[in-house]
């Protein structure tokens, strides 16, 4: 489908409708060729799949460094009040009261 409309799914969100695909019996569906090479996703790659009140989303993975993966895990504990030094603390003095 060469027409492309612009949907606003909420006031940040902008989406273009760039084909449309059919389900297949076994549910499947095909991601359209141009799709594939402008997000260069390749056979056995990985996608997110969200819902949403308005339908699905699919997502490419991303690879996450360990910086990301640590600043994530520390914005997470912060928000949990989790005392991750005191956790760390504890898991110490447990392994050396195992040896």
């Amino acid at each position: 489908m060469s027409k492309t409309n612009n949907i606003s799914m909420t006031s940040k969100t902008k989406l273009k409708i760039a084909d449309i695909v059919k389900v297949s019996p076994k549910c499947q569906v095909v991601i359209p060729r141009d799709i594939r090479k402008s997000f260069n996703i390749v056979p056995g790659e990985r996608l997110v799949v969200m819902t949403r009140d308005e339908g699905i989303l699919f997502k490419k993975l991303t690879k996450l460094s360990i910086e990301d993966i640590s600043g994530k895990m520390e914005e997470t504990t912060k928000k949990s009040g989790i005392d991750v030094d005191k956790l760390v603390a504890e898991a110490i003095r447990w392994a050396r009261k195992s040896k």
